[in-house]
């Protein structure tokens, strides 16, 4: 865990990645549940941190596994909070599922999700077929029910492409965990045997399309998250710099036994503000 760089509010001698060769930060992406909120508050450093990146002129955007709801909600949710948000700012997994299906013929699919979701994919030109679909896809379903789950385990034993928009387990909340995407996908391979292609974080879909829309090279954006196993692992594969905040699922205790190693470790965003200062991404 040597790579590792715990920053604290004070300087304590870490070093920066332009001191250790590495290109400077250029651009910054955010994942959102349990890194710029929980819930309906924002999380410490949120709000000034975003400003002084628009302020500034440096790229920013919000990248989230979170399928239950639509880029528009999150968009008039960030919106609700006070921050300054376009919809080419939020980038979801279910955006990332839309440009990955559309790369393949399969335009039916059985899809497990929100009515507000269904409704985005239907605007983005996907029939929803209850019968005869031509693939299964499976979202974070605050809605889902056990007929949801019985025919999509019907599909999947029926030999349907099978996708999964992302692979966290968890959905943090004020009130703690709840299950998510990651755990549903985890009780259908109990019952099917199958798993999942993953589109969202850690997968190359959604690494490039934050790449494309920061229009910055992967080794000058810096991505923040609060997970190990999508956003730093994300970072890792994808060559972005791993920024992990200790606001939201992971601890420093998970440290020790994750083979995904963050190049910075902050309290709360506050300090990776306070970081990036010293670094001079922002002045």
């Amino acid at each position: 865990m040597s790579k590792t760089r715990s920053i604290s509010p004070q300087p304590s001698g870490a070093r920066s990645p332009a001191s250790t060769g590495a290109e400077p930060v250029a651009a910054v992406a955010f994942d959102l549940d349990g890194t710029v909120y929980l819930s309906s508050k924002l999380l410490p450093g949120a709000r000034e941190l975003i400003e002084a990146l628009a302020s500034a002129g440096v790229p920013y955007l919000f990248a989230t596994n979170n399928s239950s709801k639509t880029g528009a909600q999150y968009v008039e949710h960030l919106r609700s909070l006070g921050l300054r948000v376009t919809r080419r700012e939020v980038l979801t997994s279910n955006d990332a599922a839309v440009a990955y299906l559309r790369g393949t013929s399969l335009r039916r699919p059985y899809l497990v999700a929100t009515p507000e979701v269904e409704a985005e994919y239907r605007a983005e030109g996907f029939e929803l077929a209850a019968d005869q679909p031509d693939s299964i896809l499976l979202t974070f379903d605050t809605t889902l029910t056990y007929d949801k789950l019985r025919r999509g385990n019907d599909l999947i034993r029926a030999g349907l492409p099978y996708f999964a928009t992302h692979p966290d387990l968890v959905c943090p909340t004020p009130s703690g965990p709840i299950p998510d995407c990651g755990a549903f996908a985890a009780l259908l391979h109990a019952s099917s045997g199958a798993r999942p292609t993953v589109l969202g974080k850690p997968e190359p879909t959604m690494a490039g399309a934050i790449r494309a829309r920061l229009g910055a090279a992967a080794g000058t954006v810096a991505f923040v998250g609060d997970r190990l196993y999508t956003d730093v692992r994300m970072a890792n594969d994808h060559g972005f710099l791993a920024v992990l905040t200790l606001t939201g699922e992971a601890t420093r205790e998970d440290l020790l036994a994750s083979p995904y190693v963050p190049d910075l470790v902050v309290d709360d965003l506050r300090v990776l503000h306070q970081y990036l200062r010293r670094v001079g991404t922002l002045a």
